[in-house]
């Protein structure tokens, strides 16, 4: 039996990457790679989360993003009206909207989404898509992830890339020592993570 990709035990079961929750109709090319229950459940409340704050972002400008947040995020909180709603009440901050000389327009909600639940989402894309294109585990220390406008400048032309449509794609080099994964959810929101030696001595002089 293969072994879990988090934690090393029997992989009795298969898990997606990335979760199935953010597609409106998962597509025949998504990922499973083996995992043993109890981390196959991990963070599952946590994916809910990304699944809602991540379409709801992309939500003006991704049509299946639109599909999911209307479809199945809108039943959610009718089922469930004082869970993740409330959850994601106390992630709503004020964004000033700026017109192109500058000039502060006003003022709209915007969506701080919760750093240490998007860590613990983002780790098990990641720690899958490895996996997935390695045939190792990947351990904590070695994987530093990076958000967006946070990330370092890359130039992902010629990696290999996984498209999944307007959900989700991937891109990915791999090294002898290390490796690069970019990640994009709706064709808006992306992420990118070094492994092995680059994550290690990411900073160092």
């Amino acid at each position: 039996m293969p072994p879990c990709y988090l934690c090393g035990a029997d992989g009795n079961t298969r898990d997606h990457v990335p979760p199935r929750a953010f597609f409106p109709v998962v597509p025949n090319n998504i990922v499973t790679v083996p995992a043993c229950a109890a981390c196959n459940g991990l963070a599952s409340k946590d994916e809910e989360y990304m699944r809602t704050t991540t379409a709801g972002l992309a939500y003006m400008h991704n049509e299946a993003a639109r599909q999911i947040w209307d479809e199945t995020i809108r039943r959610s909180f009718a089922r469930r009206p004082e869970g993740l709603k409330r959850r994601l009440a106390g992630d709503i901050v004020p964004v000033e909207i700026v017109d192109a000389e500058g000039q502060v327009l006003g003022q709209l909600p915007g969506l701080q989404v919760d750093g240490e639940r998007a860590d613990r989402v983002m780790r098990k894309i990641f720690k899958g898509i490895y996996f997935h294109e390695k045939d190792e585990r990947l351990a904590d220390d070695d994987l530093i992830i990076f958000r967006g406008a946070d990330s370092p400048h890359i130039n992902t032309e010629g990696w290999h890339e996984h498209d999944m449509g307007e959900v989700f794609r991937w891109r990915s080099v791999h090294e002898a020592d290390a490796s690069a994964i970019w990640i994009e959810f709706y064709r808006t929101d992306w992420w990118f993570a070094l492994t092995g030696d680059s994550a290690r001595n990411y900073g160092k002089r």
